[in-house]
């Protein structure tokens, strides 16, 4: 097949994006990368800083894709391939058939779903990351049943590329470390779990955007530092005790990426219950899950960990058995492309 691919981010020559982990495939590939997009502000202030540079490469993608005999377009998340999706419902282009990964409805287009139907009538498969959001998009969106999937997500696994001299045995992963980490900007809520540590002996670092810390007041023993490039995210992430994702109540995927980068480097999770934390975590077994914003059930959970080390070092383990079972990303790669068979097939019918 000819695949063209829309992606952010850096594309280096030669990568082959999932299906770099599809052996013996040989499918050409095309990329199509949006760059440039700065994520300083949240919910209407993206709109200006934010989305302008997507709806640009969507109109790339429709000239390229009307010009260049496509078998399959696949984008990842809704903000490279909604935008396409639009373009393509207003000019009535079907072809070539169109998935989009990772997509959900949160932000600004929860208030515009008139537009999102109107978007998604030309897209072929809807792939989503919690099972919760298939009916719930189907209902929102009025999406056949045939239209949308889950897909269980998955990650890169730091045992082929982090650091093998630190990671090469298991229990090395699951070590306690002299502080808990949090992170992320997608509708973290680090107000609530600042009041959750604040008084006790356990020690946290956060690394989030400006707008997720403005005008929280910090207890001496919770550091920000700042936002983490990657690299350095990921040796936060090695040095921790275990990991936390404080989430605002939401009704759609979100933290589903942090968790597994966490379960990756055997960590247990405590985090607020969400569709992605409820997926992704099985209480008691890889982490604690408490209602979002209780503060004292936060509490108690981050307490009971740091103060019984070898229940954190049991879910740990446990977690990272379950990332190399289930969430690799040689087993994403192979479901999307079985997603992807199976719509270029049904179109060819």
């Amino acid at each position: 097949m000819k695949i063209l691919c829309l992606l952010d981010g850096v594309v280096k020559p030669g990568d082959r994006w999932l299906w770099k982990y599809l052996p013996s495939n040989n499918d050409e590939l095309d990329f199509l990368v949006t760059s440039g997009a700065a994520d300083r502000f949240q919910k209407w202030g993206k709109l200006l800083n934010y989305y302008p540079v997507y709806w640009q490469s969507g109109l790339r993608a429709l000239l390229k894709t009307r010009q260049t005999p496509y078998d399959l377009v696949v984008a990842w998340e809704g903000k490279n391939g909604f935008p396409y999706a639009v373009l393509r419902s207003l000019v009535g282009q079907k072809y070539p058939p169109l998935i989009i990964v990772a997509f959900n409805i949160r932000g600004v287009i929860g208030h515009f779903l008139s537009l999102a139907r109107f978007g998604l009538r030309s897209v072929s498969r809807v792939v989503v990351f919690t099972p919760v959001e298939v009916e719930q998009y189907q209902r929102l969106l009025s999406l056949a049943p045939e239209a949308i999937c889950y897909c269980p997500h998955g990650w890169y696994d730091p045992m082929v590329w982090y650091d093998p001299e630190k990671v090469h045995k298991s229990d090395a992963l699951a070590r306690a470390g002299k502080f808990i980490l949090a992170s992320g900007r997608s509708y973290r809520d680090y107000a609530t779990l600042a009041r959750a540590v604040e008084g006790t002996e356990v020690n946290v670092k956060v690394s989030g955007r400006t707008f997720n810390l403005a005008g929280i007041d910090f207890p001496k023993n919770m550091e920000t530092t700042g936002w983490l490039a990657y690299r350095e995210f990921q040796d936060y992430l090695y040095e921790s005790f275990f990991y936390v994702v404080p989430l605002q109540p939401i009704a759609h995927a979100g933290g589903d990426s942090s968790v597994l980068q966490a379960m990756s480097f055997g960590k247990a999770i405590v985090a607020a219950r969400a569709p992605s934390t409820e997926t992704y975590i099985e209480h008691g077994e890889t982490g604690l899950l408490v209602e979002p914003r209780d503060v004292e059930g936060m509490r108690q959970a981050i307490l009971h960990l740091w103060r019984n080390p070898d229940e954190a070092t049991r879910m740990g383990k446990e977690a990272r058995r379950r990332f190399e079972e289930n969430h690799t990303i040689d087993k994403l790669a192979q479901r999307i492309y079985g997603v992807a068979l199976e719509v270029t097939c049904a179109q060819r019918g």
